[in-house]
């Protein structure tokens, strides 16, 4: 269970990828969510239905411990995050960049790169709910699971706000069935 925070989190993660802006929940949704890159449906929905089984007791154990009221509230912060990412398919399952070679924008009109002319978004990354449409393109947020952006490489537009994106290259049917 995690008790602490992260210094770096403010150079890979935007904050505002969820609206609590809870530092706990986007670390681990962005954990949960790198997860689809690297197993197959079946594996993960067979080890969600584990954790899920074991909720309670993740709960009593951390009730059973001998710690400060900071510490206690962090972990339970943690576990709520995790549990919260795992036990709908729609939230585990929610929209990602599901096609390769898709590039982001400062713009809709694609007159601007938001990470580089010849960057493009790995396949699997999350996205959040469109903010704005135009055209065939998106305003949403990106969760940078993958660290594709990570020091030291970096796209200040994914850790700053919203970026566009084709509307077409976002799907939640990833990985596939």
């Amino acid at each position: 269970m995690v008790a602490g925070s992260h210094r770096w989190f403010s150079r890979v993660y935007y904050d505002g990828f969820v609206p609590s802006k809870s530092a706990a929940q986007i670390e681990v949704l962005s954990q949960v969510q790198r997860t689809r890159s690297l197993f197959p449906r079946a594996v993960l929905d067979r080890t969600r239905r584990g954790f899920i089984d074991r909720k309670a007791a993740a709960f009593q154990a951390l009730g059973a411990t001998d710690l400060d009221a900071q510490g206690r509230s962090i972990i339970e912060a943690y576990l709520k995050s995790f549990f919260d990412a795992i036990e709908r398919d729609d939230v585990f399952y929610g929209p990602v960049v599901a096609r390769p070679g898709v590039r982001i924008y400062v713009d809709a009109e694609k007159t601007r790169d938001a990470c580089g002319a010849n960057d493009t978004v790995p396949v699997g990354t999350p996205v959040g709910a469109p903010l704005r449409t135009s055209g065939e393109m998106v305003q949403v947020n990106v969760l940078d699971a993958l660290w594709h952006w990570a020091p030291p490489a970096r796209c200040d537009a994914v850790v700053s706000g919203p970026v566009w994106i084709e509307r077409g290259a976002i799907s939640a049917d990833y990985p596939r069935p």
